[in-house]
């Protein structure tokens, strides 16, 4: 018997994230606990969790859309991301930001899918960034805060995200990898260095850059 519970989700902030896995051979879904939750569940135990129950707590607008992509986790295996909202057990409407990638079994063959639920924030631009600032002098705090932003930054262009978003996105990494934020924030400054945008990506950043001011009335 599935038991719903008055709200979890809205009450209990460790439960706005969660994990899933697909494991391709059975053709099995799982949720984790916190992710059970952000649906209106007590816990996965409680949740006989099928294809038809995913798509029912999509939210119809999005539903079609998710469907596809679903399939395609399925078929195909790619690493993706989705925005899209979740319905959880009382109806209320939940933007979710979900990130998968591909899970290997030991030998290196494709196993399935696994990933994240980020419950995006409705509001909410009152978090700064910048952690624990301690007896940290001035240059150090401003340095910080400078990395932090940038990879809110990032995160807001690659998912379309608001600020207060990409802050909750990242605080909930630095929680489940049990990193501090700052630590986490720099280590992923640094991959972004990295990261080669396509030429078409970089094509159309060049455009917003040289003609964007056409747009700023004088």
């Amino acid at each position: 018997m599935q038991r719903q519970l008055d709200h979890p989700g809205a009450e209990h902030p460790a439960f706005r994230y969660g994990r899933f896995w697909y494991y391709r051979d059975e053709d099995r879904w799982e949720w984790s606990d916190q992710l059970a939750r952000l649906h209106g569940y007590e816990s996965a135990e409680a949740v006989a969790l099928t294809i038809d129950l995913l798509l029912a707590h999509k939210h119809p607008d999005d539903r079609e859309r998710v469907a596809d992509l679903i399939e395609r986790v399925r078929s195909a295996g790619e690493p993706f991301s989705s925005q899209h909202r979740i319905v959880d057990r009382l109806g209320s409407v939940i933007p979710v930001i979900v990130v998968g990638d591909l899970m290997h079994d030991p030998e290196g063959r494709r196993r399935g899918t696994f990933g994240f639920y980020v419950a995006a924030s409705a509001d909410g631009d009152t978090a700064d960034g910048s952690g624990s600032r301690g007896r940290m002098d001035i240059d150090e705090m401003v340095r910080r805060r400078a990395t932090i932003e940038r990879v809110k930054g990032a995160l807001m262009l690659a998912y379309r995200l608001n600020a207060q978003q990409a802050f909750d996105l990242l605080v909930w990494r630095s929680q489940e990898s049990n990193v501090k934020l700052y630590a986490l924030a720099a280590a992923i400054d640094a991959r972004l260095a990295d990261v080669d945008l396509p030429s078409r990506a970089r094509s159309s950043v060049d455009r917003i850059v040289l003609s964007a001011h056409e747009d700023v009335s004088p």
